[in-house]
């Protein structure tokens, strides 16, 4: 695949943030040129040494109520709905967990996004990946791609306390997330194959700025609870836990002036640059 050079996570809006992403991506992928050198890790955020391993999120995981960074918003999962209250309890705002096309979904992750000033969720049953954003600057949301934001299609919608949606090939059954970077890693389930019957997983790298997969890696396959019985799920709506831990060992630290990401492989742990998107070495477990 082509290298990917990622937008840095900064203090400005999502809204730049999305044209400068864009333009880098543009700029890569169409010229065929180099990625520009590395510069290393977003200026504006703390560089550790050591990073702690950061684990997946399995499904029955997910908390009920997240705090956002600044103290003043809480957002709460509760029966079929969001809620967003202030630090007195107050209800800001409140959204059904149903996506663009009117189908019912549960949270399978929440996030706080401190550099972004927004939560971040993962939704079990959509193809969807919701952030909203509790920045009362937050730029106008478009729910096309990033060129009906550039070109003013659209309608636009409020960015603060609204919902910035990336449409996704399949619901996620895992999640991988570091608030420092302006992506995440989610594990999308394939049809099952074989018999006994596998589960084919993949690592998609989705870039919040703009909104779409900018890498894609292969994880070892999973095997399959017997789905002789008609109450077993589909496949794409397997959810994960004790015997689904596609992202399990994930980790992201810094080394030599560049963030790396471990995912795991069919033998061992495979090791990427997370700036350019290229595998650099394999390691043993």
């Amino acid at each position: 695949m082509q290298p990917v050079q990622l937008a840095q996570t900064g203090q400005t809006g999502p809204g730049l943030r999305a044209l400068r992403a864009a333009a880098a991506l543009l700029f890569t992928v169409a010229a065929g040129a180099q990625a520009p050198p590395d510069r290393g890790p977003p200026t504006s955020l703390p560089v550790l040494p050591v990073l702690p391993v950061l684990p997946a999120v399995p499904a029955e995981s997910a908390p009920a109520a997240v705090t956002a960074s600044d103290g003043r918003h809480l957002l709460r999962a509760q029966g079929g709905q969001l809620q967003m209250q202030d630090n007195a309890g107050h209800i800001l705002r409140t959204w059904p967990l149903r996506g663009l096309q009117g189908h019912a979904g549960t949270v399978l992750a929440m996030f706080d996004a401190p550099p972004r000033h927004s939560f971040v969720l993962v939704l079990r049953d959509l193809a969807e990946l919701w952030e909203i954003s509790y920045d009362p600057a937050a730029e106008p949301i478009f729910d096309g791609w990033v060129h009906d934001y550039r070109m003013g299609e659209g309608l636009a919608q409020p960015g603060y306390l609204g919902i910035r949606r990336t449409r996704l090939a399949r619901p996620l059954v895992a999640v991988f997330f570091d608030s420092r970077m302006p992506w995440l890693v989610g594990a999308e389930p394939g049809e099952p194959v074989g018999s006994p019957p596998v589960l084919p997983l993949a690592a998609v790298v989705l870039h919040l700025d703009i909104r779409r997969a900018v890498a894609r890696f292969a994880l070892p396959d999973q095997p399959l609870p017997d789905q002789s019985s008609p109450a077993q799920p589909s496949p794409t709506q397997f959810q994960s836990g004790p015997a689904l831990q596609p992202l399990g060992g994930t980790r992201l630290w810094h080394e030599d002036g560049r963030w790396l990401l471990r995912l795991p492989a069919t033998a061992g742990w495979a090791v990427y640059d997370s700036q350019r998107w290229v595998l650099l070495r394999h390691e043993p477990r």
